[in-house]
């Protein structure tokens, strides 16, 4: 385990949390003494401070310790279940999920109509800051995928362009908000998300 990147990967998860040290050491139950020694690669966590902290910051174990360079691990579908909440859940990216799983012909498939379900950016969306960096960033996958298994480029070649990647797209993403509402404010918002959908 490498100290410096320990002590990096806890001053951007404490920066991203818009916290203060000692915020983000009452946030995740360690003395604040301990938190200024873990930032500056003094000391470093335990396996199971860090695993506590991995699990309360919602990142892998792999990226906190510097072994690897994802901060969401994806080995299980049980982490793509997570990650697909996650993505839901934040500010600057929205998308619409389209399912498609009713057909003609008393719902039988067809190399035509088959069951799918797409995910859908709106790169000029308003509301999300990011969607046009989505869609980009998924032009330039697909495009990339299509020369790499095409034998136009080389598994390096692919692996270095996702690294350019991944550098240059540095910013944050925030939590989604939701106020706490009784039980008849929320029939009453849900009223009014009905007659202005004109769904009722």
């Amino acid at each position: 385990m490498n100290s410096k990147t320990v002590s990096e990967r806890l001053k951007y998860l404490r920066s991203i949390n818009k916290k203060t040290q000692k915020e983000f050491a009452e946030f995740l139950g360690i003395p604040q003494p301990s938190m200024s020694a873990y930032e500056n690669g003094k000391n470093n966590p335990t396996i199971d401070v860090l695993i506590d902290i991995a699990d309360k910051c919602k990142v892998s174990l792999d990226w906190l310790a510097g072994r690897s360079d994802y901060t969401l691990g994806l080995s299980s579908m049980r982490d793509f279940v997570l990650f697909m909440y996650e993505l839901a859940m934040k500010k600057e990216i929205g998308f619409e999920i389209i399912v498609e799983d009713k057909f003609p012909n008393n719902d039988i498939e067809t190399e035509e109509n088959k069951w799918n379900a797409k995910l859908v950016f709106y790169g000029n969306d308003k509301e999300h800051a990011f969607n046009a960096d989505v869609c980009n960033i998924l032009k330039e996958l697909s495009n990339n995928l299509f020369d790499l298994e095409s034998y136009s480029i080389t598994k390096e070649q692919f692996d270095s362009m996702k690294n350019k990647s991944v550098e240059y797209y540095t910013l944050p993403l925030t939590q989604k908000e939701f106020e706490e509402l009784s039980r008849d404010e929320i029939l009453k918002k849900r009223i009014e998300y009905l007659k202005e959908n004109n769904l009722l």
